[in-house]
């Protein structure tokens, strides 16, 4: 894609994106419609009190109190200092490796989680079936169009098996809280704080999780489904919080702070991402079906909230190391055909 394309002259949301229109000064509409109907800053007060109440009610009582999705990028690093410096979690913190988290991302985790001193696990799907997974969601039209203007296929299903091994350690150790390290650009705001209804979300999964059966087999079960029984132990049931989304905190700001647990930078990754080599090719993929970059979303996010400048947030979505494309898609066996194929399935709904 390129992406000299016309572009809002204020944020980075490019003329393919979904509903999108530009006022005589080539404004998008989602600026010109920023907070006209929320009140953004009373939500997240309100959101504040509410993970205030929630985790001074619920300590103490297990062995951890929250397990943080720790990828090894940026903002879970931030988000897992937060746990432990701001909040005073006893925290547990969880590595899905996917075989794509970069080597420099390793030694991240490996710092972090030392100076920190925290308890880290690591859960590695079987790479056949992780690989199936992935390829299953490039070359097919599995998710709603929708949930796709705010991230790619590919990190769609990977982060579902991050959060659906997450749920599964938390019923099983009775923690009672979940945190990841999503931004507002990430999710909607009503996802700052939630607490899964049982049944809507294994029907909300329904019909995503019975393609990839198709396709892939029954080992999807074991990483993107909870057998019945869990979901039904209400009185465990797990809080997910994203206490990064009440941060009014720049990237710069964010760099800072993870630089004193001794986190680098890594140069292996592109600029959308401080931890996984996948992100380039699942990037990739989406602009040639959609014809915009994924992240547009979060990053114009950002720069209306003035955590990030227009000029680095392009230069976030130009840095690709574009030589990892072709090495990802032979590794997955990605036929070029059938991306042309979803392209015209994804356009029909």
């Amino acid at each position: 894609m390129s992406l000299t394309r016309k572009r809002c002259t204020k944020c980075v949301l490019s003329e393919s994106f979904p509903r999108i229109k530009f006022d005589a000064n080539g404004v998008c509409s989602y600026c010109n419609k920023s907070n006209q109907y929320v009140d953004t800053d009373q939500m997240i007060k309100d959101a504040k009190k509410k993970i205030d109440e929630l985790f001074d009610g619920n300590q103490c009582k297990g062995d951890y109190d929250a397990i943080v999705c720790y990828s090894g990028g940026k903002d879970s690093t931030y988000t897992l200092q937060l746990a432990i410096e701001k909040y005073k979690l006893r925290v547990l913190a969880f590595t899905l490796d996917n075989d794509f988290i970069s080597p420099a991302a390793w030694g991240n985790i490996r710092t972090v989680t030392n100076n920190l001193g925290v308890d880290h696990v690591v859960f590695k799907p079987n790479v056949k079936h992780f690989n199936a997974i992935t390829k299953a969601s490039v070359e097919n039209a599995i998710y709603n169009k929708n949930t796709l203007s705010r991230i790619s296929a590919v990190c769609n299903s990977c982060i579902s098996m991050v959060n659906t091994t997450a749920l599964k350690m938390a019923l099983e150790k009775h923690i009672p809280f979940i945190l990841a390290g999503f931004t507002l650009g990430q999710i909607p705001l009503n996802s700052i704080i939630y607490k899964n209804n049982q049944k809507f979300l294994a029907e909300s999964r329904q019909a995503s999780l019975q393609k990839l059966r198709e396709l892939v087999g029954p080992s999807v079960d074991n990483y993107l489904s909870i057998n019945s029984a869990s979901l039904e132990d209400t009185l465990n049931y797990p809080h997910t919080v994203n206490i990064l989304c009440i941060e009014n905190i720049s990237e710069q700001a964010i760099l800072e702070q993870v630089r004193k647990l001794g986190w680098t930078s890594p140069g292996d990754v592109d600029g959308c991402s401080s931890n996984c080599m996948l992100n380039t090719f699942s990037n990739h993929v989406h602009e040639k079906i959609f014809d915009y970059n994924p992240y547009e979303l979060e990053l114009s996010h950002l720069i209306r909230e003035n955590l990030l400048s227009r000029s680095e947030a392009m230069d976030k979505l130009n840095q690709r190391p574009e030589n990892l494309i072709p090495v990802i898609k032979e590794r997955l066996s990605i036929d070029d055909d059938a991306i042309e194929r979803v392209k015209l399935d994804y356009a029909a709904k």
